[in-house]
């Protein structure tokens, strides 16, 4: 049975007042209007972009072994292109894709697709409560450590929903966290797996706020389960058993350690 405790939301969400202060300072949109070349280097978001992003069917064009090699930033209010044929326009759009929370057995909760998912479309976002580092390292500690993170467990005070966003620079770094405890949609059913289906992808529209998009990594068949490896760059592996069963498990989940 789904957990009624969180509420659902289809945009990112926040109460702390300087990531409302970064959502109000809006991109420079582009001035393709409708002549479509949103697809090529004539559009300013796909300049800033270097380089187009997404198919004109709306695939995943950068390399999916490397998602971050190169910043996303997708048309949005701002832009005069029209939204219905703008093909840099993806996260707007949302998932055509029919999506099932179920249960999964030994891991809790999970979600799997109803329908053929091919390699490169896009399949949700993952969206929460945009928070500060701060805010997340407390909401971390208050939860019960024995308890298994994954994302099927129903238990409000034992479940970690949430994911770090680090970005590195030449002039430095940032980073930003989401959690989807308190506010979410259906990928804070996702599970982790060591060889997953679904690569994340960071991604902008509009303003400097990330956010987190899953792509298919490889054809996924109807009925099959969706997970993304929860591991980032500053990851370590923790204490609490993976039970993804991939043949490469790491056998323990990774931890954000940042």
């Amino acid at each position: 049975m789904e957990p009624t405790h969180w509420t659902c939301i289809d945009m990112p969400y926040t109460e702390e007042e300087y990531i409302l202060d970064v959502m109000d300072d809006r991109f420079m949109g582009c001035d393709c209007g409708d002549t479509g070349s949103c697809s090529s280097s004539d559009c300013l978001c796909v300049r800033l972009s270097l380089g187009v992003s997404y198919t004109p069917s709306g695939k995943l064009a950068t390399s999916l072994t490397s998602p971050h090699q190169k910043p996303v930033l997708e048309c949005h209010s701002e832009c005069s292109c029209m939204s219905s044929i703008c093909t840099n326009r993806v996260l707007s759009r949302k998932t055509k894709h029919n999506l099932q929370v179920f249960d999964t057995g030994n891991r809790g909760l999970g979600l799997m697709t109803k329908t053929d998912i091919c390699k490169g479309e896009f399949v949700c976002e993952y969206l929460g409560e945009l928070i500060s580092a701060d805010a997340a390292k407390a909401r971390l500690e208050s939860t019960t450590p024995d308890a298994p993170q994954t994302a099927g467990n129903t238990s409000s005070s034992s479940m970690n929903y949430l994911i770090t966003v680090n970005e590195y620079f030449t002039s430095g770094s940032s980073r930003w966290c989401i959690d989807a405890r308190r506010f979410g949609n259906i990928a804070r059913f996702i599970n982790h797996s060591c060889q997953p289906n679904l690569v994340s992808l960071v991604c902008r529209a509009g303003c400097d706020v990330p956010r987190v998009a899953l792509f298919a990594c490889r054809d996924i068949a109807a009925g099959e389960e969706l997970s993304f490896s929860y591991a980032s760059p500053d990851s370590v592996l923790s204490t609490k058993p993976c039970l993804c069963g991939a043949k490469d498990c790491k056998l323990f989940l990774p931890f954000d350690v940042t």
